[in-house]
């Protein structure tokens, strides 16, 4: 028991935190592949395009569910003490009856603007809302230096998802749509008896002076989560926007090609958001305190100097070569709209400890804007390139990588005149 309660006195290590959230996305990358290639094999590419299309779509409408409130965890949990298990509560109480509201409407909307199959769309929607409400638990677990228990939970999600794919290989696509559910059934299940059981008995006395959100009643605390929102959003879609035009401009065989390619993006991304995420507490632990948190900044960006050439050169050289094991009848299209998404990566990875220090500054809305900013200029390229290119899957990963490096320019700009305001740190590179 001493053991236990000691483990909840620790900080948040970014270097401990980011190596099991990595880990856990390292392992759902295979699970995700495995998927995927399940997928490729057992359905027409214009049924699997309109399958990865309606779950990207829900993934976007569900983020409303969010409402900022699970990055005020990560931001402040640390500090709440036994408090963060009456306010993780209530949390989820706001969330709920918005992820069953908006699952349905969801559904029904994508299958009217993208096609396919009303019962399937049903459970792809409720399967992204779950994974929502989820996150805010796993935020807890995060704020707390408990990493671990997230990359468990994660790990368990899309295991049980794959390992339920590969028993239906030869099933049907509302099999597709149940496991695809299951996974964070599972998931929200193992989180709710962890939390339970290991973390909130052993919670400590908060500390001094506890932070406001505490005392926030339900519209104060939505108010506030409400630039969070919107940059939760800009995470969601910004790694869609491109796939849901291109099902809008093209076909679901392009979108099928562009989720072959994507998928080696992904692999990739899903680390940067797991260092945004740990960046986010570790800032947050000295926001009050300019010293340590010009040195943080500084560790965080030369860290990234070093290790994002050396991620970008795996990834030219490990990339091709999956493409031909894995995906063969997609890898004489694949490899070219990869190299851009690859650039994409390399440009998304270099902003991070920037984006992450105005994330925790007292201007939080100039984050939320740098990532809409890239946004549109994405979702405006696409309207240019899908339709005027011969290959519409190109058009789209250009659009990603120029919006990729407008954002990392905007984020090393601001961070030299100021947007993390009152701390208007200098970077090191």
């Amino acid at each position: 028991m001493a053991k236990e309660e000691d483990s909840f006195e620790r900080k948040v290590v970014p270097q401990r935190d980011t190596l099991w959230l990595s880990g856990a996305d390292g392992i759902n990358l295979i699970f995700g592949i495995i998927i995927h290639v399940i997928l490729t094999r057992a359905l027409l590419s214009d049924d699997y395009g309109t399958f990865v299309l309606l779950l990207d779509f829900f993934h976007v409408c569900v983020i409303l569910v969010d409402l900022g409130l699970p990055t005020l965890i990560a931001r402040d949990g640390a500090r709440l003490g036994n408090n963060l298990g009456s306010l993780t509560s209530r949390i989820i109480s706001i969330q709920f009856p918005l992820m069953v509201m908006i699952g349905l409407l969801g559904a029904y909307a994508g299958v009217m603007v993208f096609g396919g199959w009303l019962v399937p769309a049903i459970f792809l929607a409720s399967a992204a809302g779950l994974q929502v409400i989820t996150y805010s638990l796993r935020a807890s677990m995060r704020s707390l230096g408990e990493a671990r228990w997230e990359a468990i939970v994660r790990v368990a999600d899309r295991g049980v998802v794959a390992l339920l794919m590969v028993s239906w290989a030869n099933g049907t696509i509302e099999q597709f749509a149940q496991a695809t559910l299951f996974g964070p059934v599972v998931a929200l299940g193992i989180t709710v008896l962890v939390w339970l059981l290991k973390i909130k008995p052993h919670l400590q006395e908060p500390a001094q002076p506890i932070p406001e959100i505490n005392a926030m009643g339900t519209q104060e605390l939505v108010s506030t989560g409400l630039p969070f929102l919107f940059a939760s959003a800009a995470l969601v879609i910004n790694v869609r926007i491109e796939k849901l035009l291109l099902g809008i401009f093209a076909s679901p065989e392009d979108v099928a090609i562009f989720q072959i390619a994507w998928l080696g993006f992904i692999a990739g991304y899903g680390p940067i958001l797991s260092l945004r995420a740990v960046l986010l507490s570790w800032f947050g632990e000295v926001r009050d305190d300019f010293e340590k948190l010009s040195h943080r900044y500084r560790q965080s960006s030369i860290a990234c100097v070093i290790l994002c050439p050396i991620g970008i050169g795996i990834g030219m050289m490990v990339g091709p070569i999956a493409f031909e094991t894995l995906f063969p009848d997609y890898v004489d299209v694949v490899n070219k709209p990869f190299l851009a998404l690859l650039f994409a990566w390399l440009f998304h990875a270099m902003a991070s400890p920037s984006l992450a220090l105005i994330q925790v500054g007292e201007k939080p809305w100039n984050y939320t804007w740098i990532l809409w900013a890239g946004i549109s200029l994405s979702a405006a390229a696409s309207l240019y390139l899908i339709p005027t290119q011969s290959n519409p899957v190109m058009g789209a990963a250009v659009a990603a990588c120029l919006a990729s490096f407008f954002v990392f320019a905007l984020a090393f700009y601001g961070i030299r005149i100021g947007w993390a305001t009152p701390f208007n740190v200098r970077p090191m590179v």
